[in-house]
């Protein structure tokens, strides 16, 4: 009978605060950048001069759960044409800015960006140098940078490593064609 009002006593205080972890939790987003993908609510940086129908390009972001716990990857733009943006770039593992907006002049801009990847818990990571050089921005029209990851464990139970890849590409937001890379020609040579 003792045992089993110890047991309640530990499993009571042991839900309530799995609980609060995830109610508290669950709306995570790093510092105060956008958390979800909503284009309409993100304020762009202007870079266009004040130029009317400038080109807008919006930085991938998005929001899950891995094992209960919130993430919160996104893109963040740290340059343009080689110039460093204000506030922007990776201070420590977990200190990353940029800018998840950018008002372009329309015409061939280089852009660069970080990947970040943190969590509820205080932990993560990013990856910077990411970037696309000589991109075509059209006037009037809105683009994403975007991302996709590929997780894989390997290794040696008790020695595993954890690797993460990541593919980005542009694309225009309302054809969808993706303008970087560009597409290359896939067909197999064959000799005799």
């Amino acid at each position: 009978m003792r045992h089993t009002s110890l047991l309640l006593r530990l499993k009571l205080p042991a839900v309530l605060l799995m609980a609060g972890l995830s109610a508290a939790c669950s709306s995570y987003q790093y510092k105060d950048y956008q958390g979800d993908w909503a284009p309409e609510s993100m304020t762009p940086y202007d870079l266009s001069n004040n130029t009317p129908d400038a080109p807008v390009v919006y930085f991938a972001t998005t929001r899950y759960r891995a094992l209960g716990v919130p993430f919160h990857r996104l893109l963040l733009a740290t340059h343009v044409d080689g110039q460093q943006l204000p506030d922007a770039g990776r201070r420590s593992i977990l200190d990353v800015s940029g800018k998840q907006a950018l008002r372009l002049t329309p015409g061939k801009h280089s852009l660069s960006w970080c990947w970040v990847s943190m969590n509820a818990l205080g932990t993560g990571g990013a990856k910077c140098g990411f970037g696309a050089k000589d991109v075509e921005f059209r006037s009037g029209q809105r683009y994403v940078v975007d991302f996709s990851t590929r997780e894989d464990i390997s290794g040696p139970p008790g020695r595993e490593v954890s690797t993460i890849t990541i593919n980005s590409e542009i694309r225009d937001l309302n054809t969808h064609e993706v303008i970087y890379p560009l597409p290359t020609n896939t067909s197999e040579k064959t000799s005799n």
